[in-house]
């Protein structure tokens, strides 16, 4: 940044000193080259009028400036310049005092004769630098007017000092105001990197950086807090979880481990001894595996909704309605459902299904009914259950929540926050209330699309 600074400002210094130049030598220039000729005109006009006054008065057959008798007036050029009068020839008529030396050239000797026009041009004489003014004067003759340039270049050598200095002075501020400018932008900059290196090296989140304004670094460092409350959020998260699964996996695990033991060391129990110790190691070993199930679901990062495609949710509900009223023999299954397209990835959005039905059915007592109806987007599962404890509403989508009640019923309470978890990927929302009979009612909701067909008949099932 302070590289790039000085290099506009230098930039724009040049370009602005050689502007000034330019325009100061074609001033001073134009005004001498005025100035000579102005003085050549008239010495041109009073060539003239003599030549004219010897024309009236001179013998016959002598025409014209009678030799070198005329008198040409000192000029007023001061001492570095002066004029004279030619011939075609290159005969030179001046003033008796003036030493100057004059050189001539064919242009010069053209204008006399009358074959070209006055005109500038820049001689050396001596070492010294002139400017050059060559007019016509009439009758064969043509003015000359000269002044040195001495004083004219030492204007401009010194205005090229100046300007130099002024150059080099604002290159010099502008990179030192850059780097002023540079260190005051780049100070955000330097903060994240210093809270990321503070992250890398200590692990800990919780550093959050002081930002000001709405500017892009404002903004920047506003989403650098951002990402670290997430990340701050996520590794509590994985935290929790994993204390959460050590200590409900312990359990299922020390009662498979005492089975087992129990059986190795008594390989002659009897048939009546060793069936329930089987069937106890059978049901231990299916809430081990969908405990495992639960985990590796809550640990998804929603990975799948990139995969989302548009689902016949009612089509869905059946299915799943169908195969748990033809596995719970005695629970009776009511249905109101309508056609709802949403955009869902369907198997995510399965397991979400199986969840609340199967938490109905859980809760459900033996001859009961749930309920499930589907309208617009919202799909709602009430049983006739003992309902939710109202402390225990503001918790049942926490992971690992499992009421007083709950705790004498298998599971492990991560099946309604899979729920939670997977609307809300999709964009939806779940909630859960008593129902006005009793029972427990969750209702889940997702963006329809498309308009809602109109509504069936009641299907009702009974296993």
């Amino acid at each position: 940044m302070v590289l790039l600074t000085a290099a506009a400002v230098a930039l724009a210094v040049v370009l602005s000193a050689a502007a000034c130049y330019l325009a100061v030598e074609s001033s001073v220039r134009g005004r001498l080259d005025r100035q000579l000729q102005t003085f050549a005109q008239g010495v041109a006009t009073g060539v003239r009028y003599t030549s004219a006054a010897s024309l009236r008065s001179g013998p016959p057959g002598k025409p014209g400036m009678q030799g070198r008798q005329a008198k040409v007036p000192r000029p007023s050029l001061g001492d570095q310049g002066d004029a004279a009068v030619f011939n075609s020839v290159g005969a030179l008529q001046r003033s008796p005092e003036d030493r100057t030396t004059f050189v001539l050239t064919r242009r010069d000797l053209a204008v006399a004769r009358g074959a070209a026009g006055a005109y500038f041009r820049d001689a050396t004489v001596a070492g010294v630098h002139l400017r050059v003014y060559v007019t016509p004067a009439g009758s064969g003759h043509a003015v000359i007017a000269e002044q040195s340039l001495s004083d004219v270049e030492g204007t401009l050598h010194d205005l090229a000092v100046i300007l130099t200095a002024i150059g080099l002075a604002g290159v010099a501020l502008a990179g030192a105001l850059g780097l002023f400018v540079a260190r005051a932008a780049a100070a955000p900059v330097h903060t994240l990197r210093r809270a990321a290196e503070h992250v890398r090296q200590t692990g800990d989140l919780s550093r959050r950086i002081a930002t000001t304004g709405a500017d892009d670094l404002g903004r920047l460092g506003t989403s650098f807090n951002t990402m670290l409350a997430a990340l701050e959020r996520s590794q509590r998260a994985q935290s929790q979880l994993i204390a959460d699964a050590s200590h409900e996996l312990r359990t299922p695990v020390a009662t498979l481990r005492t089975n087992l033991e129990v059986l190795a060391r008594n390989p002659e129990l009897d048939a009546s001894e060793r069936t329930p110790l089987l069937a106890d190691l059978i049901e231990q070993s299916g809430e081990l595996g969908a405990l495992i199930g639960d985990l590796l679901e809550t640990a998804r990062d929603g990975d799948g909704a990139a995969a989302m495609d548009t689902v016949d949710l009612r089509e869905i509900v059946s299915e799943e309605v169908a195969r748990l009223a033809a596995r719970e023999r005695g629970l009776r299954f009511e249905s109101d459902l309508r056609p709802v397209r949403v955009l869902a990835h369907e198997p995510r959005l399965r397991r979400a299904l199986v969840n609340l039905l199967d938490n109905a059915v859980k809760w459900s007592p033996p001859g009961g009914t749930v309920s499930v109806s589907l309208h617009d987007g919202g799909l709602t599962v009430s049983d006739e259950g003992p309902g939710f404890a109202p402390g225990d509403l503001p918790h049942v989508f926490d992971r690992f929540y499992r009421s007083a009640v709950a705790r004498s019923v298998p599971g492990c309470g991560l099946g309604l926050s899979i729920v939670e978890k997977i609307a809300r990927e999709h964009g939806g929302a779940v909630t859960a209330a008593n129902g006005s009979q009793g029972g427990a009612v969750v209702q889940l909701s997702l963006p329809c699309l498309g308009p809602a067909a109109p509504a069936p008949a009641p299907v009702t099932a009974r296993a």
